[in-house]
């Protein structure tokens, strides 16, 4: 089975192009005002609609109050959305999104508390650092549950935890940036290229 690549943060034309040509399952798009890569509604709507059917797209929140959820997706229509697990307990998901819940990576860590449904996604205490979780946990984490794998990927470490890890997806954010919140379309290519070229080597029992 092919490993699901999920490119964020993204805010350009241009760079959401060369992530669907590259072979991207999943576009996100952050919505927490703090981040060097938000983007309002309004113009995620513009560029949502430019996305194929069969590509996912994932609205990304921080702790959002019901209000911020409802703005959301009141102006862009989403199949995820993105915050950490107990922030669900808080608002209702309206429509035909799903949840996409969130667990964040600490010494005491125990993955059965994971909701797999349909996967979950594993990342450091804090969003948008580039710190790798720990190797070790993840490993554990994606043993036994459909976990996508966040913070700290990048073209020069991805093979490496892909080999050691083998996780249901990745996601990936500054690890394909120029500079803090601009993309790099050169960037995008290469990775997709290595985890394809990694899914090749399972198919082909290397």
């Amino acid at each position: 089975m092919s490993t699901r690549i999920k490119i964020c943060g993204l805010k350009t034309q241009e760079s959401i192009e060369t992530a669907i040509n590259s072979g991207a399952d999943m576009l996100g798009f952050v919505f927490a005002k703090g981040s060097p890569r938000y983007i309002n509604p309004e113009e995620a709507k513009q560029l949502i609609e430019l996305i194929p059917d069969g590509i996912d797209t994932v609205a990304v929140m921080l702790h959002p109050k019901q209000s911020e959820v409802d703005r959301v997706l009141n102006h862009v229509k989403v199949n995820y959305l993105q915050t950490d697990a107990n922030d669900f307990d808080s608002f209702d998901l309206k429509g035909h999104t799903h949840p996409l819940k969130v667990y964040r990576d600490n010494e005491t860590f125990d993955p059965n508390i994971m909701e797999d449904k349909p996967f979950a996604l594993f990342e450091g205490p804090m969003s948008g650092t580039g710190n790798l979780v720990n190797q070790e946990r993840a490993k554990i984490a994606c043993d036994s549950k459909k976990v996508l794998l966040a913070g700290g990927l990048n073209i020069d470490n991805i093979k490496n935890v892909l080999t050691h890890v083998r996780p249901f997806g990745v996601d990936v954010s500054s690890g394909v940036e120029i500079k803090r919140g601009v993309k790099s379309e050169q960037k995008i290519i290469e990775f997709i290229r290595i985890v394809r070229a990694f899914d090749k080597e399972m198919i082909n029992g290397r």
